[in-house]
């Protein structure tokens, strides 16, 4: 019986042992799918926030941001978001629907937001990457490949195109002066006579004709323009606005840029092309001129359009020998009886500058009704051949000659996309955003410098141990377990 006794004894000190060692495996075991349980509850509380994106943007422009405001346009209140990351913390770690015990449970101690970054930082840097990121996906490496080398065209003649409106000042200038000289003043060797009166000038003609504005140019009066408005008073490129802590996003590489004006003409609506959007019809104009009216925006795009033009038709005017000969010929009529070298030249000029205009007009009534244009005419693809019948063509419903290897008016705004600043391209374009979304019913209250698109997120997780302190003493207490994480959510491109 001794014996017997004996032995108990020793296999209970021995079970006892193992059981602490099995019951301290166990534990450690808990604790390491605890630490992966706090890997996977973080993930989801910051997916589960950014996912909660603005509907409105993505549907329509494919731009990706969370309200942090959470609708009500009274700033950021980060504590909200917090608050719903902590809805989905206690849900996923403490599993209150299970049955029984939950050995792997994690009770939520800390959470917070510690860096964010808006869309509107850095003059609308976040939106322009992320609208280049969204682009690419949809331009194949080719047509990228073409539309980096057009900004770069683009860019180096944006300073390059004559200044057809100076010219032809000048040569009105030198038209007046040469009325001013007398007999005794022009030089007695030239055989030219004086012209009459009613000698064709068409330097004249085309300023005069000028003063009816540029859009009873290029449109018939029975195109309806939209009529539709912005309010900029307190548009995201006119106020002071909240600033991220978040890295700062470096500038746009040159196909980041090139993609963003590809982003924008299938993105954005134009006058060729309508969307639907609430808020602007022209919004692409807009982005380009900034007018709070469509009619204004399409006027100014319209202008500009017109002065590239006029800089490629006066280029290929000057190559044409013929033309350029009739103009010569045509200076000498008007002003050649002066023998004043300086007054026959600006008239030459103001002629060249007047007959490129002319051309350019019919280019851009092409343009609008949706032709092409060859970016430099040859003299078979001129239109206004006969420099003293240029006003036969102030008809608005003459247009020039097509070309079928030209370049339509969307691309004439990505050329101008292209010489546009970081800065302006970013802020007007979220003027557009914010005015359309707002435009909608719940989102009223929204500002772009309240929605973030980066976010860096910190938490802090505890749990006591669940079978290792069994073996505790009554006035023992086991260290609680703490685990703490981070993370990083974005919509950028890294």
């Amino acid at each position: 019986m001794k014996k017997k006794g004996s032995i108990t004894v020793f296999l209970s000190l021995s079970l006892a042992s193992v059981m602490i060692l099995f019951f301290l495996l166990l534990d450690l075991a808990r604790i390491y799918g605890q630490k992966q349980k706090a890997d996977v509850i973080s993930d989801i509380a910051a997916q589960s926030v950014f996912a909660d994106y603005n509907r409105y943007l993505w549907d329509n422009y494919r731009i990706l941001g969370v309200d942090a405001s959470y609708g009500t346009g009274g700033g950021a209140d980060f504590s909200l978001m917090e608050t719903r990351m902590q809805d989905y913390l206690v849900k996923n770690g403490t599993s209150s629907d299970t049955h029984g015990k939950d050995l792997y449970q994690l009770l939520t101690e800390k959470c917070e937001v510690t860096k964010y970054g808006f869309i509107t930082d850095q003059n609308g840097r976040a939106f322009l990457r992320q609208a280049a990121l969204q682009q690419k996906s949809e331009v194949g490496a080719a047509a990228l490949e073409k539309a980096v080398d057009r900004n770069q065209q683009a860019q180096e003649t944006a300073d390059e195109s004559e200044d057809c409106d100076s010219l032809m000042e000048k040569g009105t200038d030198a038209m007046a002066k040469s009325a001013d000289v007398t007999d005794e003043e022009r030089d007695i060797t030239t055989e030219t006579e004086k012209p009459d009166a009613d000698e064709v000038n068409p330097i004249d003609q085309i300023s005069e004709w000028k003063d009816n504005g540029i859009l009873a140019q290029v449109l018939p009066k029975s195109v309806r323009i939209s009529d539709r408005q912005i309010d900029l008073s307190n548009a995201v490129s006119k106020r002071t606005l909240a600033q991220g802590n978040h890295t700062q996003i470096k500038k746009l590489s040159i196909s980041e840029k090139a993609l963003f004006a590809e982003y924008e003409k299938t993105h954005f609506s134009n006058y060729r092309n309508n969307l639907k959007h609430a808020g602007l019809s022209y919004e692409w104009e807009y982005v380009l001129c900034g007018k709070k009216t469509d009619k204004g925006n399409l006027s100014a795009a319209v202008t500009k359009l017109l002065l590239a033009r006029e800089g490629e038709n006066f280029a290929s005017l000057m190559a044409d020998e013929a033309k350029v000969a009739q103009a010569d010929a045509h200076a000498m009529t008007l002003v050649g009886w002066t023998g004043n070298a300086a007054i026959i030249n600006a008239v030459f000029w103001g002629l060249i500058a007047s007959w490129s205009y002319m051309e350019s007009v019919l280019d851009v009534r092409l343009l609008l009704n949706g032709g092409k244009v060859a970016l430099l005419k040859s003299p078979a693809e001129w239109t206004t051949t006969n420099l003293l019948e240029l006003a036969k063509w102030f008809d608005v419903n003459k247009m020039a000659k097509e070309s079928g290897n030209g370049i339509a008016y969307e691309g004439y705004l990505l050329t101008l996309s292209a010489i546009q600043s970081e800065k302006t391209l970013g802020l007007r374009s979220l003027d557009l955003l914010e005015n359309s979304a707002r435009m909608q019913r719940d989102y009223d209250n929204l500002r772009l410098d309240q929605m973030i698109v980066s976010a860096d997120f910190s938490y802090q997780f505890s749990s006591l141990p669940a079978f290792f302190s069994l073996f505790a003493l009554s006035d023992q207490t086991f260290p609680v377990l703490k685990l703490e994480r981070t993370r990083e959510m974005t919509y950028l491109p890294q």
